[in-house]
């Protein structure tokens, strides 16, 4: 594996990393909102985050996936 590949897997792992913390925020905001039976508009906007998360987090697998299958 190359210098730039390294590189670049390793920004992707970065990301991954940090998409998933973010997940993480927002599923947690979540359960505290229903616990507290905050609003339901508020619930329904932290939903949609976690939507767009989730899809984020796929994508930057599948780039990962196919930067080391190329690879290999």
């Amino acid at each position: 594996m190359n210098f730039i590949t390294k590189k670049v897997l390793e920004f992707q792992y970065k990301k991954l990393d940090d998409s998933k913390k973010r997940l993480k925020q927002h599923l947690e905001k979540r359960d505290s909102l229903i616990k507290s039976n905050s609003d339901s508009k508020e619930i329904e906007k932290i939903e949609k985050y976690i939507g767009i998360w989730n899809k984020n987090i796929q994508k930057i697998e599948k780039e990962i996936k196919k930067i080391e299958d190329k690879e290999s």
